[in-house]
């Protein structure tokens, strides 16, 4: 059975529910999947998943600082042919959908071009699920669709 893990780092909980919703349609679709806060990543075992997906928000076009210092760490792990998808929850602006580029410039794309560093092969291009307001709630249909995402992912590394 293949093996997944959803790691993420969520300020207000909405990439917390965006990650669960993908591993649900990941299990759903038969993996096994355990999805995890970075904050409680045992680094010793991350290498033991077939599939790794990460997802954080995004912060003035960047990713937090956790995140990047919890992947800063996660380079010392050998994950060199892992299966990846990036995500992200973000505001919806004017500013990043013309001069900053949208999803050109989000937490997932560094995340997903940290995850190519490593050596992994991405199997699916990063999405960014929105958040109304810079608390939340996420736009409505995005649990449903991150949870369609993860059913579509588990059938791609079966």
């Amino acid at each position: 059975m293949t093996r997944a893990i959803v790691l993420y780092h969520s300020l207000h909980g909405n990439t917390g529910k965006v990650a669960m919703s993908l591993a649900k349609g990941i299990e759903e679709a038969g993996a096994e999947v355990d999805c995890l806060s970075i904050d409680e990543v045992d680094f010793g075992r991350v290498s033991e998943y077939d599939f790794i997906a990460i997802g954080g928000p995004t912060h003035m076009i960047r990713m937090s600082k956790p995140m990047k210092e919890f992947l800063e760490k996660l380079q010392s792990v050998d994950l060199r042919g892992k299966k990846g998808f990036a995500f992200d929850t973000r505001i919806q602006s004017r500013m990043n959908k013309k001069s900053w580029g949208g999803l050109e410039n989000s937490a997932a794309r560094r995340i997903e071009g940290k995850m190519k560093k490593m050596k992994m092969e991405i199997v699916r291009h990063r999405k960014s699920a929105i958040v109304n307001g810079r608390e939340g709630p996420l736009e409505e249909g995005t649990e449903k669709m991150f949870r369609r995402i993860g059913s579509e992912i588990a059938e791609v590394i079966a």
